[in-house]
């Protein structure tokens, strides 16, 4: 995020205002993917999302100002909303709810490579070729997954309407179905307070160890490593532990670890520790906590009512979305000299996750 302040000469503020370019539209566009999808089918939702992925990606590639870029990274936002609500909902359309917990943990151990890998990627790309690499990178990508889908990619949705306002009906009135629903409300709003850590951890500690701990931009990808090390290992622990102990202890249990991360992530500033190290370590146990919980309430959220899985997969985009782009803009108008502030925002967005899960406990249906 530095390296592309200084390409147009804007503050480090500014910046971030393009990360939340992208992530309010992806939050808020899911909310319509969802029911689009339950009512028209998952397959020409999710290759419309990807068209206009692949289209903004080099929109942003080719940008020549920071207005350019905020205005194609909205647009990216849009076209991405769409792959996170489908897999979702594919997956709950071929599996019941604990089969669906197992595959969403090892789809998501394979998506973990993303935000782990991606600094370390994106740093390469930006000193071998300049910042508009990355973004030509995921266009291609995404053009391959489109070629993918088109080819082999059949409908999962056997429900849908043919009467197209019947199907406008249903979406709308699937909505208010869900919201009713005590235990998807406490679902959707774990995963918010999970996700939301997460993206703010993203979000700040690149500033505070670049701009205020001296860590090299050619380090920091890979120093990344350090902090999301613990997901992998949450993630291969959840395939198999979920049969075990099923959805519901999955989510508690996960997000107690996590709520423990963000506890020791804010302790060692607190004491005085403000070191690079110190910035990083605790986000492994946190990433161990949300790796475990996360496949499982995801699964929970979209088995409360099946016939509505891509509406109940679009809430939950909205409200983990929606909830990383205000800790984002929480990260970015706090101080940065350490890493306190931020480990602030960490630890209570996990106390409140926390809360969700024990309500979501309660509420929960039976295994």
């Amino acid at each position: 995020m530095p390296d592309i302040g200084r390409a147009f000469g804007v503050s480090t503020l500014t910046v971030q205002s393009a990360l939340i370019a992208f992530l309010v539209p992806y939050a808020v566009a899911q909310f319509f993917y969802g029911g689009v999808s339950d009512r028209f089918g998952r397959r020409p939702t999710l290759l419309c999302g990807l068209a206009i992925y692949v289209l903004a990606s080099l929109a942003c590639a080719a940008s020549t100002s920071m207005t350019m870029l905020i205005a194609a990274r909205i647009f990216q936002g849009v076209g991405a909303a769409g792959s996170m609500v489908m897999v979702r909902s594919i997956v709950r359309d071929l599996y019941d709810r604990k089969r669906s917990a197992r595959a969403l943990a090892i789809i998501s151990t394979v998506m973990v490579f993303a935000p782990a890998g991606a600094p370390a990627v994106g740093g390469y790309l930006h000193t071998q070729f300049g910042w508009q690499a990355s973004f030509l990178f995921l266009a291609a990508l995404g053009t391959i997954l489109f070629i993918y889908c088109v080819v082999r990619m059949a409908e999962t949705n056997v429900v849908q309407g043919t009467d197209l306002l019947g199907n406008f009906r249903a979406m709308v009135s699937g909505y208010g179905v869900l919201i009713r629903e005590r235990a998807f409300v406490a679902y959707s709003l774990n995963i918010g307070f999970l996700a939301g850590g997460m993206f703010a951890w993203f979000a700040g500690v690149p500033i505070v160890l670049i701009d205020s701990y001296g860590v090299r931009p050619d380090q920091f990808g890979y120093l990344m490593l350090t902090g999301t090390s613990g997901a992998f290992f949450g993630y291969a622990s959840a395939i198999w532990l979920t049969g075990k102990l099923g959805v519901n202890r999955m989510i508690v249990i996960g997000t107690f670890i996590a709520l423990c991360g963000g506890a020791l992530y804010l302790a060692l500033p607190l004491a005085g520790v403000l070191t690079p190290l110190a910035a990083l370590a605790p986000m492994s146990l946190f990433g161990v906590g949300l790796a475990l919980a996360f496949p499982s309430v995801m699964a929970a959220a979209v088995s409360v009512r099946p016939n509505y899985a891509g509406t109940a997969a679009a809430i939950n985009g909205l409200v983990q979305y929606g909830t990383a782009a205000l800790a984002t803009l929480a990260v970015g108008l706090l101080p940065h000299a350490t890493h306190l502030p931020l480990a602030w925002v960490i630890f209570i967005l996990q106390a409140c996750g926390m809360i969700a899960a024990i309500v979501g406990w309660r509420a929960r249906p039976a295994e």
